[in-house]
């Protein structure tokens, strides 16, 4: 089929989960669009729909179940629909008998086949199953280009694929593999091709950030990778999220403080701070943690640090979370996410005994969440009066428009909204004058 035949076929793709499954969804979009497809946001207007789903917990799969089934009752019957990522990596086959209107499924090492695929189902009437082991590493820069969904101030930059830690209640090995690191040269030309496009900020991410490089071999490659992103003069800042503290490099410490560009911001997933249930869930010492949280604010007072916990962990008895109240309270983190634990087969926790119910491990992500939400409240208000650097990442109403500070991580924490007349991907100075619902902020120009 020739590029202007490609040009009537319109393909629409709907993305669920993390920002590593988005980077899978930019490929496959700019695999297609550099194919000669017509690319829709309007599924209902595709002749071609793509659902790329996520499948780590309940949640994320029941999230994906409901946008299949609702986009396959709704399509009509010329419209073909191929459902990718990690539900079929997870499932296999068994979509096929549950959804017989899906044409295809493909799992996470599987997106290369994507034009090929897309031209046997609308061609041949074919039923395509490619769900192989997870261990194929994308080129994104240069066979796989991409198409940046995100605002056009930042970019989302994948580093490793897959994850080598085994945690006892983690479906990722299955879902994506071992560990997998992409070459500094490979990293460093996508960096420097989203530069030329206007990215100002590279958001770094991967299963295990701290981990780059450790799987080929190489030593300090997320130090030298920091480095030469630092000399790309387009780039404004550079963000790490996922830093595993088992694999967290002391001396990414001394480059943040040192840098002008790298920001002043870490997000460290402990999962939890009694050293009972960090031994069930196979991850290191609550002691560990604390060090490196301790070193990181010794020489970076100004730091930003956001955390990932999880309550309800198979044995979580009431002592277990208090002390994790407490120790939430004595860090005081900028930002926290909270999981409640997700009983998943596969995984070593699944037949641990004294499972905790459903309903406290609500009540705990409750009472956490509360916690946190009036520490970032404090946090916040001594923001007021300050001035940041904003980047402007787009509109929010009529007569607002939103950004980001190097504290906020875009679609994760809070939100800096203003008025003015500002570019999208622009950055300026900020005086901080209000908060609003405790996490976003009202800023004006100075």
């Amino acid at each position: 089929m020739n590029t202007e035949s490609r040009k009537k076929i319109k393909v629409s793709l709907i993305s669920l989960g993390c920002p590593k499954n988005l980077v899978d969804s930019e490929t496959i979009l700019g695999k297609l669009g550099k194919e000669g497809y017509t690319l829709t946001s309007f599924w209902s207007h595709a002749d071609i729909i793509i659902i790329n789903t996520c499948s780590f917990i309940a949640d994320a799969r029941r999230e994906s179940y409901e946008v299949i089934s609702r986009i396959a009752k709704e399509k009509s019957s010329h419209q073909k629909l191929i459902v990718c990522g990690c539900l079929p990596q997870l499932k296999k086959r068994k979509l096929f008998l549950k959804y017989p209107q899906i044409n295809a499924v493909l799992g996470t090492s599987d997106f290369h086949r994507i034009d090929k695929v897309v031209e046997d189902v609308l061609f041949k009437n074919k039923r395509i199953f490619s769900v192989s082991s997870p261990k194929f590493n994308l080129n994104y820069s240069s066979n796989f280009p991409r198409l940046i969904s995100t605002p056009p101030g930042y970019a989302y930059l994948k580093i490793a694929e897959g994850c080598s830690n085994k945690c006892s209640y983690c479906l990722i090995p299955e879902l994506r593999g071992e560990f997998r690191s992409r070459k500094i040269d490979n990293v460093l030309k996508e960096a420097k091709d989203l530069a030329k496009m206007g990215v100002r900020e590279i958001i770094l991410i991967a299963q295990d950030t701290g981990f780059y490089g450790q799987d080929i071999g190489e030593k300090n490659y997320l130090l030298r990778l920091l480095e030469e992103l630092e000399k790309i003069k387009e780039l404004e800042w550079i963000r790490l999220l996922y830093m595993h503290p088992l694999h967290f490099d002391l001396e990414i410490i001394k480059l943040i403080k040192n840098s002008s560009k790298i920001c002043r911001y870490l997000d460290i997933p402990i999962q939890h701070t009694h050293n009972d249930i960090l031994k069930l869930m196979r991850r290191p010492p609550f002691e560990k943690s604390l060090k490196i949280i301790e070193k990181i604010r010794e020489n970076i007072p100004e730091v930003a640090l956001r955390t990932t916990l999880m309550v309800g962990f198979p044995g979580e008895k009431e002592h277990h979370f208090e002390k994790l109240l407490k120790d939430v309270e004595k860090l005081q983190f900028d930002w926290l996410g909270v999981f409640a634990y997700s009983r998943e087969k596969g995984t070593s926790s699944y037949s641990m005994p004294h499972q905790v119910p459903s309903k406290i491990k609500g009540k705990r992500k409750k009472v956490l969440l509360e916690l946190q939400k009036s520490i970032t409240q404090k946090k916040n208000k001594k923001r007021i009066g300050k001035i940041y650097k904003v980047l402007v990442d787009g509109v929010f109403s009529q007569d607002l428009k939103e950004g980001h500070t190097f504290f906020q991580t875009p679609e994760i924490d809070g939100k800096t909204f203003f008025k003015g007349n500002f570019s999208d991907g622009q950055i300026f100075q900020g005086e901080v004058k209000k908060i609003k619902n405790t996490f976003d902020l009202y800023v004006s120009k100075v």
